[in-house]
């Protein structure tokens, strides 16, 4: 995955605990949309491969910038980013990854990395991140945000 990190078309984030594979939204969706393009599934088919290899817990977030969308089909940037999230988790499914180990986060506007008064900034807060846990939650435990530091290491090689 070297390449597409050199390409800048994902960040990987690694932490004791988890690793975060973040995408620039405008390379998955369309403006106002939450249908991935063409272009994106290469990107996304080579995660999915070397996630399903493994047996760590996902949480997928969708961000946006705080540009607000108001259309029928989304109401707000919370559902943008959910149904963003969702249809990667959706693809990711048809790669073999089991839906349990799968969780949904829309966070809309509210976790920006950079300022939203350029465009800059806004194109570096419209994100997919995918997050893997080091090890499964127990029942009872929320799932927590990140990708296990072991998992980075195999993904990297």
């Amino acid at each position: 995955m070297q390449d597409l990190i050199d390409q800048e078309m994902i960040r990987i984030e690694r932490t004791p605990s988890w690793v975060e594979v973040e995408i620039k939204a405008d390379i998955l969706f369309p403006s106002g949309s939450a249908e991935i393009e063409a272009s994106a599934m290469i990107v996304l088919d080579r995660i999915a491969v070397i996630l399903a290899e493994r047996p760590y817990p996902i949480r997928i977030e969708g961000h946006t910038d705080t540009r607000p969308i108001k259309t029928s089909q989304f109401p707000s940037n919370w559902e943008l980013s959910a149904a963003r999230a969702a249809r990667i988790v959706r693809l990711f499914e048809g790669h073999g990854i089991g839906p349990g180990r799968m969780v949904v986060a829309g966070l809309g506007e509210n976790r920006p990395l950079s300022d939203n008064t350029t465009e800059e900034g806004r194109n570096r807060n419209r994100r997919v991140t995918i997050v893997i846990l080091g090890k499964p939650p127990a029942d009872n435990d929320p799932m927590p945000a990140g990708i296990a530091a072991e998992a980075a290491e195999g993904a990297a090689t």
